[in-house]
Order: C-alpha cells, then structure tokens, then sequence
C-alpha cells in the first residue's frame, strides 16, 4: 500500500472546524454518493503560468511530499531521496554520515522553528534538518512508513505511523517522544491523517473513521464519520475541516457538539482514496490523483450539506499531461509563500503561478491572417481575425458578433462609437451586438491595410501602392501617389489623419492628413504610429528608438540608452500617466513624464517595467500595421502577437513585496569546495576563490539580481552591479582576513538588504610573514657579509701568496748572492789582505790599501746583513727601520717617530711595502716640501695597522703650481711625472691597504696609509 500527501498550506484567516455525521454513516449504513453538480473545463488555466522539471531536466521522480522551509527552499521527498530546490537547482541532502541505503521520503512538514521533519519509508523513521545537517530523530517503535506528520499549536509534532494497528500515532516535544494507542482512545486499525484546528482541535482519520481530540485532552474521541481507507483531511476557509476518500470529497462541521457532512463532491473522476487536498489563498480546492493529474475545484465553500442545496455555478479544471503536466500521477500539492502552485508527479515537478498577461482564450488561437485591433468610444474593444469580428466589453470575455466571409484587413475606432471594419469589399462598422447599419462598397480591387477616421468624419485607408483612398460625402476619392506607398494611418491627438508612407510623402499646405516618411526621421524606419506624450503629431517608433518628429525642441529616444523603445509597435495612454506598449522587448510599462524628460533631455534613460515570455507572454509582437493596443472600459490594455490576443489587468498588478532569502552556498578553492562556516581558513598560496550562493525566490528565480562585495587586504570594498549569475570569482588575494557579503532582489526589485556575510581567510606562506622581510634582509645582510669575508680571505690569500712568492725569491737571491757576490767579495779581501801583508813595509801602499780593505769589510758585512735581511725578514722591526730611514733622511726639518697602540708582529712583506711607501713619502718632503717639520705616525689598531707621514710645507698643489681642490692637484702632480706617488699607490693597492694623500696651499701634506688588521698582523 503507497500512501503519499503533500503539504496544504492554509487560506488567509481559514478555522478547522469539526463536524459531526449524519446518524445513517454514523451506524454505517450504505448510501449512495451525493453528487454535486460540477462543470468540467479544459485547457490551461487561465492566468497561470506552467513551468516543469522532468527527470531528464535533474528533478526527482517518483515525488511524494513537498513542503517550504523558513528559509525559503522548497524541499522535495521522493523515493529516491531528499532535495532542497531554490528554484534552479535541485540540491540532494545527504543522509547523516553518508552511509546505508538511499532515504525513501514519504512525508515532510516545516516547523515554526525552521526544521524540516522528515517521514521515511522502511521503517526508517523520522529525521529532521537542523541547523544545516539531517539528524535522526530517534523515534521509537518506527512504522513501514510515516503517512503524515502535523504541528499542532504548541509546537509539538504528531506523527502519523502507517502500516500498523497500534501505537499509530507519535509525539515529539520537548526533546521526548510520546506514543499514543489503544489506551488513548484509537482504534486498532491503521491511522492516515491527521490536521489542527485553529483552536487546537486534533483531527485523524483512520482506516474505516473520523476521531478528534480536543485541545488539552490525551484521548481520542469517535465522531461516527465513516470513511474508506486511505482518507485525508485538510483545512480549508471559513474554519472548514475537509475530507477526502474514495466516496467523494466533503466539509465537515462541529456544531453544538454533532458532526455533520457536507455534500460529497465528485472532483476526482476516477476516485479511488489516497488522494491529497490543498486549499490556495484564492478559496479554490486543489486534488492530486492517481491517473488524471490535479484537479481544481472553484468556490467549494459555497457547497452546503445536501445535493439540492449544492450551487450549479463551481467549476472544475482538470490539469493533466495533455496539457503539459509531467505525469498523470500526482502525489504532492503545495502553495509557496510567494502564492505559487507546486505540484509534485511520478515524473517529476510542476509549477503554477499567476502571471500578469492573460491570455484570451475565447478568440482563436494562430489566425492564418493578422490580427486587428481597435478601441471603441464606448469602451468596448473590438478584434478581427481570418473568420470573425468580436467585441469585448468591460468586465467580460470575448464575444462573436459577426462571422466573415474573408478575413479583416483593417480596423479602426469609429466616431461616436463602435469600430470601422475593412474586410473583402466592403467597410462595416461595427457596434458590441454585430454590424451596425449598411456596408459601404469598397473601390474595386482595393486591398487596405490600415484605416482611420478623423475629426471630420473622413475615414481613410492606406494601400501601399494602390494610394491613399477616403471615403466623405457619400464617395471615395483617392491622391495620386504611385512612389509614395502608404502603409499606415493613426489619428493624431488634433483629430487628424496621420499617414506613414513607405515612400517620398507628398507635400502640400493643403493636404487634409499629415504625411511622414523614413527620410524625415532619425530612428531607422516607421514601425509604429504612436500617440505622443507631447501632444504635437504623433510619436514615431523604429528600429533605433522613437522620434516625436512635430515636437519643438524633441530629440529622438535612442534604443541604446533605451532598448525598450526599438520597435515599439504599439502604445496608449492610460488616465494615470502609464503607457503600455508592445514591441521587440515584450509588453512594456513606461510612465508619461519619464518619457517627456526623455524627449526633451537627450541620453537620458527612461525607468521601464517589461513582461515577456515569463509573465505569461507567448508569442513576439505582431508586426502589421494599425494599432496593435488597446485600451477597456474596464482599464484592461489589450495586445495583439503573432498568435493570439492577451491582456493585463493595470489595477490587478501586484508586486512581490517579499525579499529573497539570501546564503552563501560553498567557496571553491583550489578545486575544494568548502560549505560556509566560522573560522573558514584556506591553505597558503589560495590567490583565487569562486563563492557561489543563491536566493530563494522561487517565483521568477531568472530575475533575481545579486549585488556582491568582497573587503579585505587591498581591495576596495565595493559592491558589483546587479547581476543575475549565481557565483562570483575573485583573483589575486593575498593572506588575510576577508568578508564577503550578497544582496539579492526579487523580480519586483524588492531587495533583501542585510544579505548574509561570510568570512575567511587566506593563511600566509612563510615569505609572506611580517618578520620575512626582516628576516630576509638579515640572511641577505648575512650572505653579503659571508661573501665579503669570503673575498677578503681571497685576497688576503692571494697576497699571503704573492708573499711566500717574493719570500721564496729573496731566498733564492740571498743564496745567489751569498754563493757568488759575498764569497767573491770575500777571496778579493782575502787576496788585497794578501797583498797589503806582502806591501807591509810601505807606507804609503799602507795608507792606501788599509782604508779600502775596512771599506770592504763593511761592504761584506753590509752584504752579507743584507742577505741575512732577505732570508729573516720576520726579524725585522717596524720602529726600529723607520727610525733607520729617518736617520738616513738628509734634511733640515726637524723629524719625529711616534708609535700608539700595542705592538704586534707583522707580516716580513707587509714591513718592506710599508718602509717603501713611508721612504717615498719622506724623500718627498725633504725634497720638495720646504718644510721645518716632519712626522711620522704609527697605530697598531684593532681593525686596521695605520701609518701618517706628514709636514707643514708648501704641500703639492704649490709644488706643481695649481690652485684647487686636493684631488685634482694630486692627480695633476701624477700627470707631470711624480711616479713615486704612483709607485705608492701600486704598493698599497698590492697589499690590500687603503691610501690616501691630503695636500692644500699652504696647508702641508698628509700621508695615509690604513692595512686592514687580518693582513698586517702575523697572529
């Protein structure tokens, strides 16, 4: 057994009320089936827009229960799950931890607290959606399936357990579940539903009868309604309880304590029980069946308790798949908050909803020729098509009133009333009962297509190239015009006739009509004759917008400002400053001074309202010529299209005031998607997110337009345009911390202004840390430090080896010379001694050989004090030879040696540059100076071994005969061949020392020479 409902949603202001039977179904009796007169009515229903999802389409089958969450999402339970839908994607809800078997949804039901209860099949039980996940509610002693579920006044939520005898009925609140049985009062047969009343009243029926409970009370009590198995009850207007089962369907009522029944009232054509109900806010009763889709039954209320009393004037509609629906069994009927009709099928889902634009379906649809239109002084609209004319009056529907032998050519307003009609040969006018008075003879082979009678009372017709033809005084006269072709003729706001002509148009003071043509206009063409707001000729509509060419000081309303105005066919006026019209852009809303400030205001755009294909529009603008809208006594404005007459009711607009619920679905990074959630934080390196998100508006969920805005490091914060794309993507984030927040409007620009929010944020690598940067200046600071020492440990190797290189050459040269020069030396003393010895009586040879003999002794020991120099350098010490060389230094000026610091060893090399630099330096200022003092200046520093000849004599700009800076003058002094102060440099450079020479006029000169300590210092 398979029993599915859907979720009833209550009329505005409806009581459930309880009735007591007749006593001849209290005792059981046979009865026939009371039949109330109901009158079928096929086809769509007018004013309602039908829309569908199949299974090909994504929605699910086989759906048993529908019901709209606090947040707006319609949710579907089906056999093959649970789906959340926001009007464009179906969503399936996992079950909790994602195991077992698929859910089979019987039953669901909105809480006042936002959860969703779930009935399951397969004794599965109940689950419910909190706070974003599917929890199991944990019921016990759970059925083969859950027939309904209802939230009684209290909050508390009664579930009806199916496929047993006992214990049919479940309780929760308060955390806790009840279950009620055969001790509290039911009967031992299967339960199938149950509904509250407005006063708290519990209803239920079950397999074979009614029972209620009063507010307060743990019992059920029998009410003696019998009923057949798989019966249903819903609430209806006026505080009604209904019933449904295979006898029919029927209001109860409770008075004075007794039950009575109603009429039962066949809607179901084929009744079989299990059917579900569903009252919309309109009074009318909707039915789901087993095999003829829904059925719609108007005004049931007016139904009384016996068949006389029943009104013959209820309608019924039958919506099944001849007429689009999915499927013929349906099983779930529910009504939006928005008013919408959800209906749910073995197929798949169906909607329902009123729609502005109404189709007329008393006039044939697809007329093989145009359409004509026109409205009549007396508020009557009159219409021809291929093979009649009708009339219109205000308030009701389109009426035949004259059959045609062939189909209308023409069609316009008759003075005084009624309607002109061109159609074969003749033109007829036309009054709301049929034609009124004699045909007027048409000229022979003349084929119009537009017409209109002016002021005057001339009625005119265009006919392209047969002329311009009117008919006054009793005749027809006609201009001659055979390049002009006129198309079409409007009277303008002065009663004059308004001729378009496709061609050159004549010209004249003279002319009884106006004439326009193309050449005259800057919008691409005529294609509407339309009144003008100005009040000056009439407003011209073509392919770039419209012109109001007779209008002092107009500009044209360009489409690409204003693309409602290209190709506007048709317009009026209504007394409340409204313009309806029709053209490429659909039905179009417009108001009179916005468009005056239009013409009147170049580039300015006029604030329009358009209805399409989604407002129940279904077919394109009529291209053709005479007017193409027309305005009802009663104020409803008229359109013709390629396939039908439709219209709008002005007064009978009404604007979704309810703003969309707005949630951020999901943030996709890095592939991942990751549901919305406190604390969201994204991995290192994310530079791009995607954030989809969605509102539930499901009305015309096309038109709901998001607006956007992301704030975080370095972003601006500004919120998008409106658009209607569902996700957004943003590019190059950085780490931080971001908000995102979406605003969303309805179709009616009803904005839902506090959106949702969501934060995030992007964690950061480790180079975009704040102490990174700091970090890395230091390891580059390191690293440059590194690579300096590693430099200066270079050189200083290579000069330690250009050191041991020359170290290794004075040994050689000392070896030489001790081998060669010294002993050579040696054997010529050895041999004068010899000869001096033999020469020791002469005096005079004496005198002369014993000086040179001392003279070469110490030319020995000086050699060989050299040699030993050459071989021991590390002997040698610096004080000790600056001393020597200032000994040696012939000159006049007073000469002083100081040294600071801690004497350290030196390396030999270091010693030998050093004495060649400070030589040079001291043979210069004896020289050239005329100095009265020379110093010299040692400093054995930790960093550096520093040296500083210096003298207070002319200095070198004066030796050279230059003024100017110290620079130059040196440089100069090395231009003129002082190659010792090069030589000085070339030693320094060798050794890795800085040197540097300071001389002014007058002012002396400074000597400097700086060796870093790591190549001056032995250890």
């Amino acid at each position: 057994m398979n029993c599915r409902r859907g979720i009833a949603v209550l009329a505005a202001g409806g009581l459930a009320l309880m009735a007591s039977a007749p006593m001849a179904q209290r005792q059981g009796q046979a009865q026939a089936p009371v039949q109330a007169p109901v009158q079928a009515q096929a086809g769509v229903l007018a004013g309602y827009k039908h829309e569908h999802w199949t299974l090909e389409e994504g929605a699910p089958g086989r759906i048993n229960a529908l019901t709209q969450s606090r947040d707006g999402f319609l949710w579907i339970g089906s056999v093959e799950g649970l789906f959340r839908f926001d009007g464009l994607t179906f969503e399936p809800v996992p079950q909790p931890g994602g195991q077992g078997a698929r859910l089979v949804v019987s039953q669901l039901a909105s809480a006042q607290d936002g959860t969703v209860w779930v009935g399951l099949g397969r004794g599965r039980g109940v689950m419910a959606w909190r706070d974003g996940r599917l929890v199991d509610m944990a019921m016990p002693h759970p059925s083969r399936q859950v027939t309904d579920m209802a939230q009684a006044p209290d909050g508390a939520m009664w579930v009806v357990r199916g496929g047993r005898s006992d214990g049919t009925l479940a309780r929760y609140a308060d955390g806790r579940w009840q279950e009620f049985g055969q001790d509290a009062g039911l009967p031992a047969e299967q339960a199938w539903s149950t509904a509250f009343s407005a006063d708290g009243t519990q209803w239920l029926v079950t397999e074979r009868q009614v029972l209620i409970r009063p507010r307060g009370s743990q019992r059920f009590a029998a009410t003696g309604i019998a009923v057949t198995p798989r019966a249903s009850l819903a609430a209806g207007p006026k505080g009604a309880m209904w019933l449904s089962d295979a006898a029919g369907t029927r209001r109860l009522t409770l008075a004075q304590g007794r039950v009575t029944a109603g009429a039962r009232l066949a809607i179901n054509p084929d009744p079989v029980g299990g059917t579900r109900m569903l009252f919309t806010a309109d009074g009318a009763l909707w039915e789901t069946t087993w095999n003829s889709g829904v059925q719609r039954l108007t005004t049931p209320d007016k139904a009384t308790g016996s068949a006389q009393a029943a009104p013959a004037a209820m309608r019924r509609f039958s919506f099944d798949a001849t007429q689009g629906l999915t499927s013929d069994q349906t099983h779930a009927l529910l009504q939006d908050r928005e008013g919408n009709l959800w209906i749910g099928t073995e197929m798949g889902l169906d909607k329902l909803r009123r729609v502005p634009i109404v189709v007329e379906t008393a006039i044939p649809a697809n007329s093989p020729t145009s359409y004509r239109l026109a409205g009549g002084d007396d508020g009557v609209v009159y219409v021809g098509d291929a093979r009649a004319a009708y009339a219109i009056a205000p308030g009701q529907a389109a009426r035949t009133i004259l059959r045609l032998a062939s189909p209308a050519a023409a069609l316009c307003t008759a003075r005084g009333g009624g309607a002109w009609l061109v159609t074969g040969e003749r033109l007829v006018r036309l009054n709301p009962r049929g034609a009124a008075g004699p045909a007027i003879a048409l000229p022979r082979g003349l084929m119009p297509l537009a017409c209109g009678q002016d002021g005057a009372g001339r009625i005119w017709l265009a006919a392209l190239d047969q002329g311009l033809w009117w008919h006054e005084g009793g005749g027809w006269h006609t201009l001659a015009t055979p390049r002009a072709l006129p198309a079409n003729i409007a009277i303008g706001g002065d009663d004059r006739a308004i001729v378009a002509f496709r061609g050159p148009a004549p010209r004249g003071a003279d002319l009884p009509f106006v004439a326009i043509s193309p050449t005259q206009l800057q919008v691409d063409g005529i294609e509407g004759l339309l009144p003008s707001p100005l009040g000056d000729g009439p407003l011209i509509s073509g392919a770039r917008g419209l012109q109001a060419p007779f209008a002092r000081g107009s500009t044209p309303v360009l489409a690409s400002a204003n693309p409602w105005a290209a190709s506007l066919n048709g317009l009026v006026w209504t007394r409340s400053g409204d313009g309806w019209g029709i053209g490429d852009s659909g039905i179009v809303q417009i108001h009179r001074t916005d468009l005056v400030q239009a013409l009147t205001h170049p580039g300015q755009a006029v604030p329009w309202r358009r209805f399409d294909f989604r407002d129940g529009l279904n077919s394109f603008a009529q291209k053709a010529a005479g007017a193409q809208v027309a305005q009802g006594g009663d104020g409803r404005i008229w359109f013709l299209t390629r396939r039908n007459l439709v219209w709008i009711d002005p007064a009978a607009l009404r604007r979704n005031l309810l703003p969309p619920a707005v949630m951020v679905r999901s943030l996709v990074a890095g592939g991942t998607a990751r549901a919305p959630s406190a604390g969201l934080r994204l991995p290192p390196g994310t530079r791009s997110v995607r954030i989809d998100f969605t509102a539930t508006s499901l009305t015309v969920p096309q038109r709901v337009q998001f607006r956007t805005r992301l704030s975080g490091p370095g972003l601006p914060g500004q919120w998008t345009a409106p658009s209607t794309e569902r996700s957004v993507t943003f590019s190059d984030l950085g780490p931080g911390r971001y908000t995102f927040q979406v605003i969303a409007a309805n179709e009616d620009g009803v904005w839902n202004a506090g959106g949702q929010t969501m934060q995030f944020a992007i964690a950061q690598r480790f180079y975009q840390t704040w102490w990174f940067p700091l970090a890395a200046i230091v390891a580059l600071s390191a690293m440059l430090y590194l690579l300096y020492i590693a430099r200066v440990q270079y050189l200083g190797r290579l000069i330690r080896d250009r050191m041991a290189e020359r170290t290794s050459e004075r040994e050689r040269i000392a070896r030489e010379l001790h081998d060669t020069l010294i002993q050579g030396v040696q054997g010529l003393i050895m041999r004068f001694q010899s000869v001096a010895d033999h020469l020791s009586h002469d005096p005079a040879a004496q005198a002369v050989l014993t000086p040179a003999l001392d003279r070469a002794e110490e030319m020995l020991i000086e050699g060989r004090d050299r040699v030993k120099g050459l071989r021991r350098l590390e002997d040698r010490h610096l004080r000790r030879e600056l001393q020597r060389l200032l000994d040696n230094l012939v000159t006049g000026a007073s000469l002083t040696l100081n040294v600071k610091g801690e004497v350290r060893p030196l390396h030999p090399d270091i010693v030998d540059e050093i004495l060649a630099i400070v030589g040079e330096a001291l043979c210069n200022a004896a020289r050239h100076a005329q100095a009265d003092a020379i110093d010299v200046n040692v400093e054995y520093g930790a960093r550096a071994l520093a040296v500083f000849v210096s003298d207070d004599g002319i200095g070198i700009a004066s030796i050279d005969g230059e003024d100017g800076a110290n620079g130059r003058a040196v440089s100069a002094a090395l231009m003129k061949g002082h190659y010792g102060l090069i030589g000085m440099r070339e030693r320094a450079r060798r050794i890795g020392a800085s040197f540097s020479i300071e001389s002014g006029h007058r002012l002396g000169t400074l000597v400097r020479l700086s060796v870093p300590a790591r190549l001056a210092y032995a250890a």
